[in-house]
């Protein structure tokens, strides 16, 4: 049974090893056709069923990089098997379908992929629906991603989501190596960020705790970045 979730199927204050695998569609849809197109998305993805394990996600793209300008972006994710289930299949006839009324209305931007490799939440996935994105050039990912989850294992507050990983494809490189999803109850938890959010841990051990993720993560640097506003979600 379909029913509502955020990008990805979350437990409370869980890490996750190698989580799963995602592919994003970013496209921009033509002014006055942002409602069809929501509307296209529900009754296809409403009604037809994805393998087992997948999770589609619309998303608005609110605040734009200066590259990363597109206007709307379509994920999937899921297991390694749940994903290449999903890529292996013949595409049917309401697919094309679908895809034939959603390109009249849209024009493509890019493509890529990537891979999730750590997620921590508090609550239900559904109740951070606003996204920052950040892409990062880290010097080690081994080293960045032990770090990131050694800090946010214990210091990543209620209010946050947070996930982060790789790209795998679609991606230059001098774009980034690596990216980082923080998730929001609501625009003031993301204009303010993390560091406004309340916490039971003081404000200086938390910097003591940053201090500490900063010198052993390899070195990283900020590339891109842009919000996302989930519109509807799906998993199967």
């Amino acid at each position: 049974m379909k029913r509502f979730i955020l990008l990805f199927t979350l437990f409370t204050s869980i890490s996750y090893g190698q989580i799963g695998y995602w592919t994003a569609y970013n496209f921009n849809v033509k002014p006055g056709s942002e409602q069809t197109v929501l509307n296209l998305f529900k009754q296809y993805f409403g009604s037809n069923d994805l393998p087992k394990g997948i999770t589609v996600t619309l998303f608005e793209n609110h605040f734009r990089d200066s590259e990363w300008n597109f206007s709307h972006q379509v994920l999937f994710n899921g297991s390694l098997d749940a994903m290449a289930e999903q890529y292996s299949e013949l595409p049917s006839d309401k697919w094309l379908l679908f895809l034939e009324k959603v390109n009249r209305h849209t024009e493509s931007h890019n493509s890529f992929m990537g891979e999730i490799d750590a997620a921590f939440a508090s609550g239900d996935p559904s109740e951070f629906p606003i996204q920052r994105i950040y892409s990062l050039n880290v010097n080690n990912y081994g080293k960045w991603i032990s770090a990131y989850e050694k800090l946010n294992s214990k210091y990543n507050k209620p209010d946050r989501l947070t996930f982060a990983g790789n790209f795998t494809a679609g991606h230059k490189y001098e774009d980034g190596n690596a990216w980082v999803v923080n998730g929001f109850r609501d625009f003031k938890g993301a204009l303010g960020g993390h560091g406004k959010l309340p916490s039971k841990y003081s404000q200086q051990e938390y910097q003591k705790a940053y201090a500490d993720y900063r010198e052993k993560n390899g070195g990283t640097k900020g590339v891109r970045g842009f919000l996302r506003i989930m519109l509807a979600t799906y998993t199967y």
